[in-house]
């Protein structure tokens, strides 16, 4: 990814204030932005679908070798 504005694109979209108050709440306990927030997530997002779909394999919350969450991304 690259930082040079001159690549950049700006984007403009609508959210519901719920969603807005999650990534505020998200962005204030990680100690960073908004922008850093979405980015990660479409980061995470990536992974998934690169690995999950592509590959059969699925994401999980794990501590040591306990699952605490299997997460399922339905990218249908």
């Amino acid at each position: 990814m690259t930082n040079n504005t001159e690549l950049s694109k700006q984007l403009n979209l609508s959210i519901s204030p719920e969603l807005y108050e999650l990534l505020e709440k998200l962005a204030k306990n990680n100690n960073t932005d908004i922008a850093n927030i979405i980015i990660n997530g479409i980061a995470l997002f990536g992974i998934a679908e690169e690995e999950a779909k592509q590959k059969g394999y699925k994401l999980g919350i794990i501590d040591g070798d306990t699952v605490i969450k299997e997460i399922e991304i339905d990218l249908s």
